[in-house]
Parts: structure tokens; C-alpha cells; sequence
């Protein structure tokens, strides 16, 4: 990781494979997903029109908000130089904000990529939150690479794109099987 990225860009690489992987769907129809971004209240610009001064009005959701043929999905992108996923990375107002998505009907997670490994998962919320709450019992304090292995890996394809809809599928079957 180079010296310049900070602790807030560190799934940015990811986050570029993901943005050209959607770019994909969307020419091909199959999903349309964009980067949320998050509201800046700006303070200052300079004379030539750039923002010299501003904040983060709130909080952030996910990175990604969309919909696959009629299914919403929001999600988040995560990497890790780990053998786990720490649930520190998978800030507090990101899981709430999972849980109404999913309370609501669509589809809520977080794509890692597991850096040590060069694997990427698709991490339902379902186990985000099952980690989470036993984390607040003073459990396990981060997701396991080794959970991963039972399902859900992503595989990176030869024109760099992560194609993540296969495994989406199989999520969407993991939900409807397990209500």
C-alpha cells in the first residue's frame, strides 16, 4: 500500500474493480449500481471555482446502492491484509443502515477482498450481523477467512472484472431457503 492512502481509501482498489464491473452491467443491462456518495457541506472555493474548505454533512451508508433485475442491493466494499475482517472496518451506522435495507427487502452486504489470500467473498448481512451481535457479547471481534470457505467466493475474471452477480444469485437462494 502506498504511503499517500490513508485509512479511509484503503478498499479503494477494490472499490475501482467494482466501479468498472458495474460500468459492465449497466451496458449490458443487467444492474444498474452507483457509488453513493456522501454529502459535503462546502465552506470555502477559491476564485477559480475550487473547494478549498468544506465537511461531511453525515454519515455515510454503503458504497454501492442499486438494483439487479427488480432486487435492490446496498453494499459495502472492504479489503483486508488479515486473515479475518475486522468488524471495526464495518462501521456502526453501516451495519443499522444494512439492517433497515434488508428489514425493507433488498439485499445487503459487503464484498471483501481477502489481500493475503487474493480471494474476494460476498459477505451476506446475515453474518455480518450474527458477528456483530455476538461481538457486543464480547465474541469474536471480526469475520473469519476460514467462514468463508463454506460459500460465496467471487471470482475475479480475466478482463478484470469481479463478477459478482453468480454469487449474488446463490445469496438470494441462501435467503429464500433459510425463511
Amino acid at each position: 500500500m502506498t504511503a499517500w492512502r490513508t485509512r479511509g481509501h484503503r478498499g479503494d482498489a477494490l472499490e475501482d474493480i467494482i466501479l468498472l464491473t458495474n460500468e459492465y452491467y449497466k451496458n449490458h443491462h443487467y444492474a444498474i449500481i452507483d457509488k453513493a456518495s456522501t454529502p459535503i457541506k462546502v465552506v470555502e472555493i477559491d476564485g477559480s471555482g475550487i473547494i478549498t474548505k468544506g465537511y461531511f454533512e453525515k454519515k455515510s451508508t454503503v458504497d454501492f446502492i442499486g438494483l439487479v433485475q427488480g432486487v435492490a442491493i446496498a453494499f459495502d466494499a472492504k479489503e483486508t491484509n488479515l486473515a479475518s475482517l475486522p468488524l471495526s472496518n464495518i462501521h456502526e451506522h453501516q451495519i443499522e443502515y444494512m439492517k433497515e435495507f434488508s428489514f425493507q427487502g433488498g439485499l445487503s452486504f459487503v464484498i471483501v477482498h481477502f489481500k493475503r489470500y487474493d480471494e474476494y467473498y460476498l459477505i451476506p448481512f446475515e453474518m455480518i450481523d450474527t458477528y456483530h451481535e455476538n461481538s457486543k457479547k464480547n465474541g469474536r471481534k471480526s469475520i473469519p477467512y476460514e467462514s468463508m470457505l463454506e460459500r460465496f467466493e467471487i471470482k475475479m475474471e480475466h478482463n478484470s472484472m469481479l463478477n459478482y452477480l453468480p454469487i449474488l444469485n446463490e445469496y438470494m437462494e441462501f435467503k429464500k431457503s433459510s425463511s
